[in-house]
């Protein structure tokens, strides 16, 4: 799988559960759920950096 398509898929779950985090702390109240949801999207670009760092890492030691 190509570093683009990793990123791609990484990126898309990343918004998944930032949108299901916002929809938990909206039906349920939950501050936590908010909170999740916002360090995700303010972070998103180096958690995904972050992410692919590791998964290259995980592929070289297969």
């Amino acid at each position: 799988m190509t570093i683009e398509k990793q990123r791609h898929y990484l990126l898309n779950g990343n918004r998944a559960i930032i949108y299901i985090s916002s929809l938990i702390g909206v039906f349920f109240d939950a501050n936590l759920a908010y909170l999740l949801a916002l360090t995700l999207w303010v972070w998103l670009e180096p958690l995904l950096s972050l992410e692919l760092a590791l998964l290259k890492l995980l592929i070289q030691l297969h």
